[in-house]
């Protein structure tokens, strides 16, 4: 499990990524991504209330958290991410959301780069 310490929990920590962030995204997923100025990545997610009620909405945040978590090592140390699933009538299956989460890391690195 993700330690606390890599985790964005307030909400201005949500609005500084938001303000001063670029976006990517594929169709199941986008990408907030930001630097930040000590060297831990810090981790959020955000799910509209519109994607569904709050077993949906859980259950979307319970596969992303697994998801990233076990591609940790991945992520670029000096940027704070915020993943935010796309509304969509069927969402996406966890293979699917994992080919998601891959393919956007792989363009941060390259944004870096």
């Amino acid at each position: 499990m993700m330690e606390k310490q890599y985790r964005l929990r307030k909400n201005y920590q949500f609005n500084y990524v938001y303000k001063h962030g670029k976006a990517i995204s594929d169709k199941n997923l986008v990408l907030v991504f930001c630097q930040n100025k000590n060297n831990k990545p810090k981790i959020g997610f955000s799910i509209s209330k519109k994607f569904g009620k709050a077993v949906k909405r859980n259950k979307m945040r319970r596969r992303l958290k697994e998801i990233v978590n076990k591609r940790f090592g991945l992520l670029e140390r000096k940027y704070n991410y915020i993943f935010l699933p796309r509304i969509k009538e069927e969402p996406a299956t966890f293979a699917q959301l994992e080919k998601s989460v891959d393919y956007l890391l792989e363009k941060v690195k390259k944004e870096q780069a």
